[in-house]
């Protein structure tokens, strides 16, 4: 079978969706199947087509003005769409752009079932982008057409049956993860220099509760033995910046930017804080628990959907106090028992979140769309 991908960015652009979509390929080709992708580039030195993991991946250019930006990406997703239905027996698509609205009409006229991965949530989401009122709806009823919505966590899947998408056809297939990332051996208390090392990996947004560790920070940070290394790029970066010099934690607080791998930071990192307000799914707390991070987060994205023992400590949003005391409680436990809070943390990222239980939903459900049609509105653009 051949799997047509579409998808607006695909790496290396880096961001969660597209690294998904990248992991999830490559691990569909090792699978047995032939992965063909479509997608944009806005560089012109990336290559116009390559093989890469096993995957074959088409790229056209995006345009530079903003303006041009929509309508092209519609027709360019439509052309390669075009071509992908031709060539595939079910196209994907990853995430609700115009690029990959014009090759889920591209599917449709030439008869070919699409599943669609819901990659984001909430009032910037995809749903509620797509439904905005300037836009009469027609994006909106394009979309609602596919013949499947993938969502990765309960919270999409209730998202999107709000918009009257009917539950039948909303299936919940969780983000996959290449492999299981054993924790580095021995206890892992500091640095060797009596260090405690605090990580957040992610966008530098204040979507993203920074504001919460920052308030925290400003007491805790003061206090010798603790450093918050934080990974990541993004519109606060210069108030972060400004916030370290203004408040004198030069010594205790770490920006490194964007990392394309942040596993050696997980492995090096005691605990990792993670105080969003809103995720589709948040695949950086699945990445923690596999090193052996113990967890601080809020209830967002997959963690509402993870049992009350899962090894994370839930805090609420907003309240830099709580967030501090949660710190020094985990300095206080001792070293027998953070060792065995890791050895939780990465068998349960195993458990849950293992490659085989996701290729095989998915493969369950691409034979279970395959006939041409199938599932399909009847009168088709609702």
């Amino acid at each position: 079978m051949k799997i047509g991908f579409l998808i607006q960015h695909f790496p290396p652009h880096l961001g969660g969706a597209e690294c998904q979509a990248r992991d999830l390929a490559e691990a569909l080709v090792r699978a047995g199947y032939r992965v063909a992708v479509a997608t944009t580039r806005g560089d012109r030195a990336q290559p116009a087509q390559e093989m890469r993991g096993g995957v074959s991946i088409r790229r056209c250019i995006s345009p530079g003005p903003r303006w041009l930006k929509l309508p092209w990406n519609l027709i360019a997703g439509f052309l390669l769409g075009w071509r992908l239905a031709r060539e595939c027996e079910i196209l994907h698509g990853h995430c609700l752009s115009p690029f990959v609205l014009g090759g889920l009409l591209a599917a449709h006229c030439r008869g070919r079932p699409v599943l669609l991965k819901i990659c984001s949530v909430g009032p910037a989401g995809d749903v509620a982008r797509l439904r905005h009122p300037w836009l009469f709806g027609v994006p909106w009823r394009i979309a609602s057409s596919a013949d499947g919505f993938l969502v990765p966590t309960r919270a999409v899947g209730d998202e999107l049956q709000t918009a009257g998408i009917p539950p039948a056809i909303i299936h919940h297939v969780p983000s996959l993860f290449p492999q299981t990332v054993s924790p580095p051996d021995g206890i892992r208390d500091d640095d060797g220099h009596g260090v405690r090392e605090v990580l957040f990996v992610g966008r530098l947004h204040p979507q993203k509760g920074l504001h919460t560790l920052m308030a925290a920070w400003s007491v805790l940070g003061k206090a010798s033995g603790w450093r918050w290394v934080i990974v990541g790029d993004g519109p606060m970066r210069q108030e972060i910046q400004d916030w370290v010099v203004r408040e004198g934690l030069q010594s205790s607080v770490m920006l490194v930017g964007y990392q394309p791998d942040p596993s050696p930071w997980f492995q090096r990192a005691d605990v990792f804080v993670f105080p969003s307000r809103s995720e589709s799914f948040g695949n950086v707390l699945v990445e923690a628990l596999a090193h052996g991070c113990h967890v601080l987060t809020t209830e967002v994205g997959i963690v509402q959907d993870w049992p009350d023992h899962a090894p994370v400590v839930r805090l609420p949003m907003e309240e830099p106090a709580v967030w501090e005391r949660a710190l020094r409680d985990w300095a206080e436990m001792s070293s027998v028992e953070r060792e065995r809070h890791r050895g939780l943390a990465s068998s349960f990222a195993s458990e849950q979140h293992h490659p085989d239980a996701v290729l095989f939903r998915l493969q369950d459900l691409y034979a279970g769309t395959l006939p041409v049609g199938a599932g399909r509105h009847k009168g088709g653009f609702r």
